[in-house]
């Protein structure tokens, strides 16, 4: 049972679905100078719902010392946060420029600062974001 997409039918008539991609951290690369950035895949499109993060979810980001976290998203893919263990920085969501996409969001980078939920088996997971500063 794809209960992910029984919830989805209900609340997309409240809070469409939104078109965006993926830019998943392979790792990170050193320059010459030593500064290290992080090397990500090439995008994937994904679907993301974005929503509030709930109190709770506030709060548990704050006991961890996870600042900035703004926003939640369900998307149609597993999506990491910073994994020291496995060398990445967290992946990162891109918003385009479609009329579908709030005006707010259009063109936004956001990074994965938080896994909220993560159905490995199911195909999706709920994320918690931060904006990028754009460049």
């Amino acid at each position: 049972m794809n209960l992910r997409g029984i919830a989805n039918r209900a609340t997309t008539r409240i809070n469409r679905n939104l078109p965006a991609e993926a830019l998943i951290c392979q790792g990170y690369g050193t320059a010459a100078s030593g500064k290290r950035t992080a090397i990500y895949a090439d995008p994937v499109a994904i679907t993301a719902q974005v929503q509030a993060l709930t109190k709770d979810e506030i709060r548990h980001l704050d006991a961890q010392n996870i600042a900035g976290t703004e926003m939640a998203a369900y998307v149609n893919r597993q999506l990491t946060s910073i994994d020291r263990d496995k060398g990445s920085g967290g992946d990162v969501v891109l918003f385009g420029d479609q009329p579908t996409v709030p005006v707010d969001l259009r063109g936004s980078a956001w990074v994965v600062t938080a896994v909220l939920e993560a159905w490995t088996t199911a195909g999706w997971s709920r994320v918690g974001l931060t904006r990028q500063m754009s460049s």
